[in-house]
């Protein structure tokens, strides 16, 4: 018998997430065996919780909130797999990947990007009822580096994408936005208001051999295809591939962006001859001034980064 529990964020997308888990509560009660339900109360609760889930045994966990929710259930299961192994994610064994607990997400805030990636339904119900007893599939997560915001290194997984420059000041703008009348519209109003008044650091990029220099508007890391509320800016990525890939919006000004938003929208950007592009293992991206950055939809700190993929390391259920 499975051991599930759900890991709910009450005011993910201003307090959609109690609202949308009242909805659904009479049916998770009326479960034979109904899963344990914890809620979060204040930032990175849930990385606690779900390593705590980790360490009492429980077999699912199902992140029900938006994207950093995810984020943080995923943070706390693979840091409570490290403690539990001894030893840096990138050196378990199957045996030990056999073992870490099944990733549910059900997905409520207002970019839901990875939901759209693994192409999960928007009925919360819907996707509630795959999470619970959906099969579990191994898919690659991002590993990276950075500094955070007093300055110390820091370490964090991503599911989706991890990205910086104008991207990071957007988004930071966006989460402090607090007005639900913008639930929907708030990435994208955020982003055209900070468009043309960004300052755009000088970059350098490295993956193996290469290396890229220029005025760095925009970096992109990305495990999953969309990210900003459904800008498809990574069309050719996948999530089992065993890649990461790399956007850079090199030498490009706040009004050529404000152009090409329709490419990113409709998933065509990749024709864009400006826009570098490329698949990788591991990058290390960093830029002067320090550029903000964010991981599935959550600003942590700044640039530099080095970031890695860590292959096919937690089940996922899509």
């Amino acid at each position: 018998m499975e051991n599930i529990c759900i890991i709910v964020n009450p005011v993910s997308s201003n307090g959609k997430g109690l609202k949308e888990f009242k909805l659904v509560e009479n049916f998770i009660k009326s479960l034979e065996n109904p899963p344990k339900i914890l809620f979060t109360e204040y930032p990175k609760h849930a990385i606690e919780l779900a390593k705590d889930a980790f360490h009492s045994g429980f077999n699912r966990i199902i992140s029900f909130g938006g994207d950093g929710t995810h984020n943080e259930v995923l943070n706390g299961i693979l840091m409570g797999a490290v403690e539990k192994f001894n030893k840096r994610v990138f050196e378990f064994n199957q045996d030990e990947v056999d073992k870490i607990p099944l990733l549910g997400v059900v997905s409520i805030g207002s970019g839901n990007d990875f939901r759209k990636t693994l192409k999960l339904p928007k009925d919360v119900l819907s996707a509630l009822k795959i999470a619970l007893t959906g099969t579990g599939k191994p898919i690659d997560v991002g590993l990276f580096e950075y500094v955070d915001f007093l300055g110390n290194p820091s370490q964090r997984f991503f599911l989706n994408i991890l990205s910086g420059g104008f991207s990071g000041v957007v988004t930071n703008k966006a989460n402090k936005s607090k007005k639900s009348i913008f639930r929907g519209l708030t990435y994208t109003l955020s982003l055209i208001s900070t468009l043309l008044f960004i300052t755009i650091p000088k970059g350098i990029l490295r993956h193996g051999e290469n290396e890229l220099n220029g005025n760095f508007f925009e970096f992109d890391i990305a495990n999953g295809k969309y990210f900003g509320g459904g800008m498809c800016v990574s069309p050719k990525a996948e999530v089992t591939d065993g890649l990461l890939n790399v956007s850079v919006f090199k030498n490009y000004t706040g009004l050529e962006v404000l152009f090409k938003i329709k490419k990113l929208f409709d998933g065509t950007i990749l024709t864009e001859k400006k826009l570098y592009h490329d698949f990788v293992k591991e990058v290390f991206v960093k830029t002067d001034p320090p550029s903000l950055i964010e991981a599935d939809g959550e600003v942590l700190g700044y640039t530099p980064v080095k970031a890695r993929v860590i292959e096919k390391i937690i089940k996922v259920v899509y």
